[in-house]
């Protein structure tokens, strides 16, 4: 007869997830990587979901740390590479998706490096816990390295979003890089996974997230903060960490207790457990790589990565020398900053930009039609005897009327401002548009003029507001129309019907050099269009570009005779 108790053990092996079940895919390594093969095959997010919750109830688990336990986590970080590089890839090829599809994305990276990060960081503060164990146990370099590139993808994901590090993050990563070094294996050099093109040892990896975290200062997209992250790889050999400060050679300097990240040596504690390094070497080898791009190098050649641009990686070059420059020699802030509260209207996107110039430049009395008619009515009067809806789209398109209060414009306060740009910080929960790189409109709210503002930084304070950093351009827009100049439609009855005379909207910039804001999809260098409505009127060529992100370019003119 079964007793009482035999009933009660027999139901809570039922209701654990880690029992001695032989249908448990986790008990061990074996059944671990029958229920992984059995994953759906073509749906990564699916099958990455999975790996995510079995990791999740893997932590859970209170079963005393195995070596058996540890062969079935390991094998299940292992496994989830693919499948976390798909979504990674899917993640930073994509800079336009909705604000539901990014965040969706976002947190399912971030949830596995997560529970990785948590299993790793436990087994070894299980070995550190044991007496005389850390240094010899086999297993430590190596799980420790896990665990330190681990919580350096938590950061570097962080930093993708634009969010503080948070959840003592920092405190974990230098207890973990301390513990190696307390074991004496922080430089021993390790192939993490077997599909790594090159080996690491725990001072490198701590290396190589202090200077991500340096390069990553709000300003950078999120395919930049990937680029640097690649690139560092091969940059390992140019860094050490040091014990005691060189004030003439090193520059940063991390403290082992703090909660925060590296900072530059300025007057550095010697009680606390400090570490610092230089980076006269990578500074030089930036240096090799920039002479390299503008000497006509492929960047693949040089060893920036198959998918690096030119253009893109000069400008990433030179961000980096200045990130990591000395004390000494890195450029200060172009112009003071003034704490003010200012209130400002605010436009974000070419089109919307391109709308309220025309709004402020059109007196309210106005018709949205013109005051006469243009080619294109006089066609449609000569044809149909009334003018089209389709004309009247066209028309409308070069004028509107004035809108007061127009749902494209949001009312920002600005709490600092310099000559060249202002500070903020506003609310950003429904901002998916909110990133750096993006084009706005500022114009006091009493002002005529629109200006051109660029967000240079950004940083998430918290899921409902960001702070953010925005350069202004000294130029003042004006509206310019761009017809092309190619071969035109076809015609009937010498009517074009193609759309082809439609012209395009961008803005005139008269600094020097000339400039114009346009939208990438009608960018070829050389190009020629007639402009008609900026301070210039006549042809022009499109020459190389000056500034660039989503949705906008900014390019160099010339006038063309006609």
């Amino acid at each position: 007869m079964t007793s009482l108790a035999d009933k009660f053990a027999s139901r809570l092996a039922r209701l654990t997830p880690f029992g001695k079940r032989d249908d448990d895919p986790l008990t061990s390594v074996k059944t671990a990587s029958r229920w992984i093969e059995s994953l759906p095959v073509g749906d990564a997010f699916k099958c990455q979901d999975a790996m995510l919750n079995a990791l999740k109830r893997f932590n859970e688990n209170s079963t005393p740390y195995t070596r058996d336990r540890l062969a079935v986590f390991m094998l299940l970080d292992e496994k989830s590479r693919n499948l976390q590089d798909t979504l990674v890839r899917q993640y930073l090829r994509n800079p336009r998706m909705s604000r539901q599809i990014e965040s969706q994305l976002w947190h399912a990276v971030y949830g596995l490096y997560s529970e990785i990060a948590r299993g790793y960081h436990a087994f070894v503060l299980h070995l550190a816990g044991e007496k005389g164990k850390t240094p010899r146990d086999e297993s430590a370099p190596l799980i420790s390295l896990r665990a330190i590139r681990t919580v350096g993808q938590l950061l570097k994901w962080r930093a993708i979003r634009y969010l503080p590090a948070g959840d003592k993050l920092w405190l974990r990563l230098h207890t973990l890089y301390a513990l190696a070094e307390t074991g004496g294996f922080h430089r021993q050099a390790l192939r993490a996974y077997a599909d790594d093109t090159s080996d690491c040892s725990c001072e490198t990896a701590y290396l190589h997230i202090l200077m991500l975290n340096l390069a990553s200062s709000g300003t950078l997209y999120p395919r930049q903060i990937d680029l640097v992250d690649q690139w560092l790889c091969g940059w390992h050999g140019m860094l050490q960490l040091d014990s005691q400060v060189d004030t003439n050679v090193h520059n940063f300097v991390v403290d082992l207790t703090a909660d925060h990240g590296p900072r530059r040596v300025r007057k550095p504690d010697t009680d606390k457990p400090l570490r610092f390094w230089a980076t006269a070497a990578v500074l030089e080898k930036l240096q090799a790589l920039h002479a390299g791009l503008q000497a006509g190098s492929p960047p693949a050649q040089l060893g920036l990565t198959e998918t690096a641009r030119t253009a893109e990686s000069l400008d990433l070059l030179e961000h980096l020398q200045h990130q990591w420059a000395s004390l000494a020699t890195r450029e200060q802030r172009r112009a003071p900053r003034e704490s003010i509260k200012r209130l400002v209207d605010v436009a974000h996107g070419l089109s919307a930009i391109v709308g309220q110039i025309k709004s402020a430049d059109t007196p309210a009395s106005v018709s949205p039609y013109g005051t006469g008619l243009n080619y294109n009515e006089a066609d449609d009067v000569q044809v149909y005897g009334f003018v089209t809806e389709r004309t009247r789209e066209r028309v409308s398109r070069m004028k509107v009327p004035a809108i007061k209060n127009s749902p494209d414009v949001e009312r920002w306060v600005m709490n600092d401002e310099s000559e060249y740009g202002y500070g903020a910080i506003v609310e950003s929960r429904d901002k998916d548009w909110l990133r750096v790189g993006a084009l706005i409109g500022i114009k006091s709210h009493d002002a005529h003029k629109w200006r051109i503002g660029i967000v240079r930084r950004l940083s998430r304070l918290n899921d409902d507001t960001s702070s953010v950093g925005i350069e202004t351009l000294i130029e003042t827009p004006t509206l310019a129309m761009l017809y092309d100049t190619g071969t035109p439609g076809y015609t009937v009855n010498g009517v074009d019907n193609s759309g082809a005379g439609l012209p395009h909207p961008g803005l005139w910039l008269d600094g020097e050099p000339k400039s114009l804001i346009i939208d990438p999809v009608h960018f070829a260098p050389g190009k020629v269009f007639q402009v008609r409505g900026a301070q210039a009127t006549g042809f022009i060529a499109l020459g190389n570009p000056i500034d660039h992100s989503e949705g906008w370019t900014r390019v160099r003119i010339e006038p063309v005779s006609s």
